[in-house]
């Protein structure tokens, strides 16, 4: 900040260069607004796809403005080996209810402010190609932008790790989340206890990076997640009450395919077992799946996810961008009247996205985009456990002041329509916020329509 400060204030001094010389900022972000046609309601930020996520396409979601700063403590030099230490700091702020407009605080709906990254990264000094970095950070690898997924490797959190060549070794702890894995309810009055019982959970991380000529390369990951007892006696009759030990395991491999041009086929897949079993909606590892046993523990939960990505340029006329993503998870559920409740039992739960962009280059400035996705989750807790599933179809004429005939060039300003068309499972359980929002009285909904606006930036 007081680099900000010293940057913006005052006629331009000695010390001022230096700092800038030191000084990067960088900025994603996005806003709009957005109305169902049919109905006149604003639904701006409700998502039609039924994963509950991005996965089914991204067009739907709300303002959100990640600023970054990183400042560099060695000077940095156009010498890929030479020594750096950085400073990199990104807050981010987001709307509950669709837009920034009448947000005014962190203390409540609907705007939220956090802090998303805070660390230091220092490379080459003690050993060439010798990389070490500590606090909270976005470690985390490639993304299908037009589903709004990291996947393979999502890892954000904070530790610290060592990178040397091509091997990426890291220690990440998590326990900020707030539910049974770590916070119990010591006094029975059905709220988690996060002040009288709290464990973190630890992250080892081990990835190496095999790269070959043409650019491809190939990726492997393996974690393990390590659960500590967090137990406490309960006051009034004296019990041990809390949450026994647990762990989990992920491994996963990644191909990347460079096809000249700026083209490219990522394809990945990732399998994770009891606590690191997390893969439901594109979750990070995490997140386990299902219920614990009887014993506290996640022994039969597991998870699995398949992504294939890629990108192709017909020449600088037509570019097109598509995804295939499968999530497969299983886990422990509670047992419903029919199935004989109560009791529990092994149940999955599988949600799926496919899909396209198309952009279309007439000049360096005006763009025509088109999206096709086809998304799908079934589990028991949804629509009776059959397949609910979405059809959506969008048109985008867009503005990019910049030019660029590629799909990353930025910012654009769209002007976006999507029709959306649901099967019956989805229709009656109103699987999507957007679905929730435009229903009446809980009247199914099978066809949905978005019509909106957005600007879109990042540099």
């Amino acid at each position: 900040m007081l680099c900000v400060i010293a940057l913006t204030t005052g006629a331009p001094s000695a010390n001022a260069s230096l700092l800038y010389d030191r000084l990067e900022i960088s900025m994603y972000g996005r806003m709009g607004a957005a109305w169902d046609p049919t109905s006149g309601r604003y639904v701006m930020g409700q998502r039609m796809n039924v994963t509950g996520s991005a996965i089914g396409g991204r067009l739907e979601e709300g303002d959100y403005l990640e600023p970054a700063v990183k400042l560099h403590l060695l000077a940095p030099s156009t010498d890929t080996s030479a020594p750096y230490v950085d400073f990199v700091i990104t807050p981010a702020m987001y709307s509950q209810n669709g837009l920034f407009a009448g947000g005014a605080s962190n203390n409540g709906d609907p705007l939220v402010i956090s802090l998303s990254q805070a660390y230091i990264e220092a490379g080459n000094i003690l050993l060439p190609t010798l990389r070490v970095w500590g606090g909270a950070r976005f470690y985390r690898g490639t993304d299908v932008h037009i589903a709004d997924i990291f996947y393979f490797n999502n890892l954000v959190g904070q530790g610290g790790g060592v990178m040397y060549g091509p091997l990426d070794l890291a220690i990440i702890m998590q326990g900020s989340l707030n539910s049974g894995q770590y916070n119990y309810d010591v006094n029975q009055d059905g709220r988690l206890d996060s002040r009288d019982i709290r464990r973190q959970r630890t992250v080892f991380v081990a990835q190496y990076v095999h790269k070959l000529e043409a650019g491809h390369s190939f990726h492997g990951l393996a974690e393990l997640h390590l659960l500590p007892a967090a137990k406490v006696t309960r006051q009034s009759d004296g019990a041990v009450v809390g949450l026994n030990a647990d762990l989990g395991w992920v491994l996963g491999a990644k191909a990347h395919f460079d096809l000249g041009n700026g083209s490219f086929n990522d394809m990945s897949i990732r399998y994770g077992s009891r606590a690191a079993s997390g893969a439901r909606g594109g979750a990070q590892t995490y997140y386990s799946f299902g219920q614990a046993n009887t014993e506290g523990v996640f022994d039969d939960s597991a998870g699995i996810q398949a992504v294939d990505h890629f990108l192709y340029n017909f020449g600088n006329s037509f570019s097109l961008n598509a995804y295939a993503i499968l999530n497969w998870s299983q886990g422990l559920r509670n047992l419903t009247d029919a199935e004989g409740g109560p009791g529990t039992t092994v149940g999955s739960a599988m949600d799926f996205g496919v899909g396209a962009r198309g952009e279309y280059y007439f000049t360096d400035h005006l763009h025509l985009i088109g999206e096709v996705h086809y998304n799908g989750v079934k589990q028991a807790e949804v629509a009776g456990g059959d397949l609910a599933t979405a059809l959506k179809l969008t048109i985008a004429p867009t503005f990019v002041p910049l030019g660029g005939r590629t799909m990353w060039a930025r910012p654009h300003f769209r002007l976006f329509y999507t029709a959306a068309f649901y099967n019956n499972a989805a229709a009656l359980g109103l699987v999507s916020s957007y679905q929730q929002v435009v229903s009446d009285n809980g009247r199914p909904v099978k066809v949905g329509h978005y019509l909106g606006t957005r600007v879109e930036w990042w540099f």
